[in-house]
């Protein structure tokens, strides 16, 4: 999946076309290197789940039709919905905070890491 066709799925998203949310596209590659340094742990563990070589830092893009340097499935499931999350955080707290959600709630179900909630011991 590239920058690009991330960018049209959060679009598709929030219920916008790119005639109508030309505002948007300035902060689509910001938003989208954002994700990249925000899922960096959870990237990194596909990543040697798959046998390659973990990131040293947090991957970047320099253009939104540069390919995504994140699983696949990960990048068309979970990335769309973060990205819209960002790009309406100001406008539109309803949207945001489902995109959100559901961003939070699919990558969850890509980390191949078991996170468990710490208990009080006595």
């Amino acid at each position: 999946m590239t920058g690009t066709e991330c960018y049209r799925a959060a679009l598709a998203l929030l219920a916008e076309t790119t005639d109508s949310a030309g505002y948007y596209e300035t902060f689509a590659l910001y938003g989208v290197n954002q994700l990249l340094a925000n899922c960096f742990r959870e990237n990194n563990a596909l990543r040697e789940r798959a046998g390659q070589e973990p990131f040293a830092k947090p991957p970047r893009i320099e253009a939104l039709d540069a390919a995504l340097p994140v699983d696949e499935a990960m990048a068309a499931e979970c990335f769309p919905y973060g990205l819209a999350a960002l790009l309406v955080c100001e406008d539109d707290k309803d949207k945001f905070n489902w995109c959100a959600a559901e961003f939070a709630a699919r990558l969850a179900r890509h980390c191949p890491a078991a996170f468990l909630p710490v208990e009080e011991m006595y």
